[in-house]
């Protein structure tokens, strides 16, 4: 099967909105994961300032 332009846009366009919903995917993760991190930060301070 001959590829032609257009062939080749469409078969492009299902990857490059793959690749876009990994980042927001991935951003979203880091976005929770820095949330938790700075939770557990929060609770550790706690957890020093009751034991001193």
């Amino acid at each position: 099967m001959k590829t032609t332009p257009a062939n080749a846009e469409a078969e492009a366009v299902p990857e490059l909105a793959l690749r876009d919903a990994d980042k927001l995917l991935s951003r979203e993760l880091r976005k929770a994961i820095a949330k938790y991190i700075e939770l557990q930060r929060e609770a550790v301070k706690d957890r020093r300032r009751k034991l001193n």
